[in-house]
């Protein structure tokens, strides 16, 4: 359906159903009176409002150990029980970021879980863990974060944590084991901004144990994929601050609005970053979420905040639906999506790696990440196209600037709208349609005129920063094994 469009018409389409798509996802409003607040300031994490101890042995939900151990990786599950606070706005919220809270109501018990993947070698432990608010859009605990990353975390001895910190996370541990996590429970989400921040303060206790002796200190970054990133907007602006739980964050592919602390209903659109934020913040987006929003492309870089833009980047491309195919097997059993032509197959998680990679120089010796280039608009905000119909400007992968197929960001479906996941999948994916034999012949007269064209542009990448020598050597295996029609 879709691939019969007219490229502006399928995307136009496209950014209406996906904006509806994204729109259910973070949709978890409620109706709940606000109880009376007082006029305390959320205090730095005290001592004794959690504890902090290791799960029983078993299995946990949303496992990837047996993707970890041939790369010397070990996954455990840790229990965090506490007393957490739920707040309000104290006063306006402006576009300034400046957000003050109040404490509301009274502390509540929750019991929750963080799933850890370290190196087994403690030598190998860089000191830097990614702690990951982990999404449950879709109905489970998702890792996005952890899949955008992980082969540069395995590579260069990171730490990854993701915490379960909303209730629908609870609900999905309990339903996919019930005996396991029994005695999990987070009464409301509102009380999730604390539980994250209990997590940090537990994780950077543990993690000084985790490398050699003489390991310099721990640093802790802060990671948000798609709405999980909402929550970190909010979590930045407002708790930072004070608890200083974070040395840096990491958000990926972040949907333009913050969570409220109250409800977390949405109703802040287009959050900016407290420029007194403090600590480096590293903002990866693909063209698929500022299509949606195109405010995002005026996000501004500062001597604490870069923001990458991926040309014809998808929000769940096909190593994404691949990763969360595997990780739910076992737990939430989602079927394979069928669509109504291939999802995108741009490595653009290439970026992601030189984007930690960057972070990581920019936490521990100050140096900050290269800028980019946004996309490029049309007179009136639309992305621009070349002729060939792939996006023109941001961060490029060599196979728009060597291009052998036009990437669709947009122009893609179900086969049948049976399903939240399946047409979120679909839609969220991207497409590919190869150029037809013609087009290619008069572009590229052999296979080596192609392959060096493609070296060129991959060098370039690798020379200014926006590649780690894995990703670019990734690259350049995959050109070399083209054969095109001659």
């Amino acid at each position: 359906m879709y691939a019969a469009l007219p490229a502006r018409v399928a995307r136009l389409l496209g950014q209406g159903l996906l904006g509806l798509a994204l729109s259910t996802s973070l949709a978890y409003a409620t109706t709940q009176e606000a109880d009376k607040a007082s006029a305390a300031v959320p205090a730095p994490i005290a001592a004794g409002t959690y504890t902090w101890q290791a799960a029983d042995s078993g299995r946990p939900v949303s496992s990837r150990q047996a993707q970890l151990t041939a790369d010397g990786y070990i996954e455990e599950e840790w229990r965090l029980r506490g007393q957490a606070q739920a707040y309000a706005k104290d006063g306006d919220w402006g576009d300034d970021g400046r957000w003050k809270l109040k404490l509301r109501g009274t502390t509540q018990a929750y019991d929750t879980r963080v799933l850890i993947r370290r190196p087994k070698d403690p030598a190998r432990f860089n000191g830097i863990v990614l702690v990951e608010w982990l999404n449950t859009s879709l109905g489970f605990d998702i890792d996005g974060g952890w899949i955008a990353t992980r082969d540069e975390l395995l590579r260069e001895g990171y730490a990854w944590a993701g915490v379960s910190a909303e209730r629908a996370s609870a609900l999905s541990l309990k339903k996919a084991n019930p005996q396991r996590y029994a005695q999990v429970n987070i009464s409301d989400s509102d009380y999730s901004f604390d539980i994250y921040a209990h997590a940090a303060s537990a994780l950077r206790q543990s993690a000084s144990q985790w490398g050699p002796a003489s390991a310099p200190k721990v640093k802790l970054l802060g990671m948000g994929y798609s709405k999980s990133a909402s929550f970190l907007f909010t979590f930045m602006n407002a708790f930072q601050p004070v608890n200083k739980a974070f040395d840096g964050y990491y958000l990926r592919g972040a949907t333009p609005a913050a969570i409220q602390v109250n409800g977390w209903h949405i109703n802040i659109v287009m959050p900016s970053v407290r420029r007194d934020l403090g600590v480096p913040l590293m903002q990866v987006q693909t063209e698929m979420e500022v299509g949606i929003s195109w405010p995002l492309s005026k996000t501004k870089d500062t001597d604490m905040l870069r923001y990458w833009e991926i040309a014809a980047g998808t929000h769940l491309d096909q190593l994404m639906q691949d990763e969360l195919l595997k990780s739910s097997q076992q737990d939430a059993h989602i079927p394979k999506p069928d669509c109504l032509g291939p999802s995108s197959p741009l490595q653009i998680e290439l970026f992601d790696h030189a984007a930690l990679h960057a972070l990581r120089t920019w936490i521990t010796d100050g140096t900050p990440p290269p800028t980019v280039a946004r996309l490029q608009r049309t007179d009136i905000g639309f992305v621009k196209d070349d002729e060939l119909g792939n996006p023109m400007g941001g961060l490029r992968l060599p196979d728009l600037d060597v291009p052998i197929a036009r990437y669709g960001v947009f122009n893609n479906g179900p086969r049948n709208f049976w399903s939240f996941w399946a047409t979120f999948a679909c839609m969220s994916g991207g497409s590919v349609k190869p150029f037809d034999a013609d087009t290619l012949r008069a572009r590229y007269p052999s296979d080596q005129a192609y392959y060096q064209a493609y070296k060129q542009a991959a060098d370039k990448l690798l020379q200014a920063g926006f590649l780690r020598p894995a990703g670019h050597a990734q690259l350049l295996n995959a050109a070399q094994a083209v054969r095109l029609p001659h």
